[in-house]
């Protein structure tokens, strides 16, 4: 700056000196050279603080409204992976499935990440729904036998004779947080039962067992049946975990709470399509590594997502429909990336019709909960709040 000032003042100086001698055309050409020198000198620093900012590399840009709110939809930058050399080939596999999703994210989120947000956040609570709570001593002791086996690729089978409780009723209470709350482990693991009919005409169970099947195609696909080898099914579940951690691990530093919830929105909303005609497409595996799920599917992936990032999470339904709810400081919120992504793209403003927003908000557009948690916020602003 110095520099610039200083020949700043030199320009001020011959000015005057040409007023006052013959030398004009002769000093008239020093004036342009140090004009164009001071010009390459701005650009340059621009440039060197530009570079110094940007989180990962520019490949083009556009410019768009100066700032928000918006009153229409911005142009957004596109940006290119930092080059990585992989040693870990499922890494490998989970940059070439995920990165384009990752990159285009990484683009909304520079156009639109929205600082009147407090960054004020809560950690994910796996009891914020219910489902594990509702489970007695022993289902819980049981629950949790049946999830470390499963991601440990063990076998799991619990007798009656081994089962202090009714092992019918456990069975049962187990399916739902084991859905819910484990959703990638749900994604190629879930409990069968044997049963039998007794001497007093009601329905016993003999045994309860855990069951694997390829991730990649319907839950018929089981190991146990043969028609999946177990090393498989593990390294779908690691690839799938892979890939949330690279999700995350991607996610700028120094975000509000809403631009966290929205950076992972609208990686899913740009990795996944709905679609109901795939396998699996009810699961998070189906959603972010198929790229193809329904509402369930989507919400199953925004919860594994949010649980990585240390986000508080939980579920909200409808008679036919679910989709998610998120905590900021002013309150919980609907977030319903299944409808969000009938738009195109994460910076459109149809998207954020279903982002982050209130009960009544919801009900007068389309939702209409009857289960999960509800909402105690009011509605939160969006980019383009105050557009005509």
């Amino acid at each position: 700056m110095k520099r610039i000032v200083s020949a700043a003042a030199a320009i001020c100086l011959l000015l005057t000196v040409l007023l006052l001698t013959s030398c004009g055309e002769l000093l008239q050409n020093v004036i342009s050279d140090l004009e164009s020198s001071i010009e390459n000198e701005t650009s340059e620093s621009s440039a060197r603080q530009t570079e110094a900012t940007s989180p990962i590399d520019t490949e083009t840009a556009t410019d768009g409204p100066d700032s928000i709110p918006y009153k229409s939809e911005p142009s957004v930058s596109k940006y290119r992976m930092p080059e990585e050399e992989f040693t870990d080939p499922v890494e490998k596999e989970a940059s070439e499935i995920i990165d384009g999703a990752i990159s285009r994210a990484l683009g909304c989120l520079e156009t639109m990440k929205d600082d009147r947000h407090s960054s004020v956040t809560y950690s994910y609570d796996p009891y914020a729904d219910g489902y594990l709570s509702s489970l007695t001593k022993e289902q819980r002791e049981m629950y949790e036998m049946l999830v470390a086996a499963a991601k440990s690729g063990e076998n799991f089978r619990i007798t009656a004779d081994e089962f202090s409780g009714d092992l019918r009723a456990a069975y049962f209470a187990m399916n739902i947080p084991l859905t819910y709350c484990e959703p990638g482990v749900a994604s190629y693991f879930y409990i069968s039962a044997t049963s039998y009919l007794g001497m007093d005409d009601e329905l016993h169970y003999r045994d309860v067992y855990g069951v694997y099947y390829d991730p990649y195609r319907d839950k018929g696909n089981t190991v146990g049946s043969g028609y999946a080898a177990l090393e498989d099914v593990l390294h779908g579940a690691d690839l799938l975990d892979h890939i949330v951690k690279r999700i995350v691990r991607f996610m700028p530093d120094g975000l509000s709470a809403y631009d966290r919830y929205y950076y992972l929105a609208a990686v899913l909303s740009e990795r996944t399509k709905y679609s109901g005609s795939v396998p699996n497409s009810d699961t998070a595996f189906g959603a972010l590594v198929g790229g193809n799920a329904v509402c369930e599917g989507y919400c199953m992936a925004y919860t594994l997502l949010c649980r990585e990032a240390g986000l508080w999470c939980a579920y909200r339904t409808s008679e036919s429909h679910m989709w998610n709810m998120i905590m900021l400081e002013s309150g919980i919120y609907n977030v319903d990336v299944t409808w969000c992504d009938s738009a195109d793209t994460p910076y459109q403003k149809e998207w954020y019709r279903y982002f982050v927003k209130s009960d009544a908000y919801f009900a007068e557009n389309g939702h209409s909960p009857v289960g999960g948690v509800p909402s105690t916020g009011v509605f939160e602003p969006c980019p383009y709040e105050g557009s005509e």
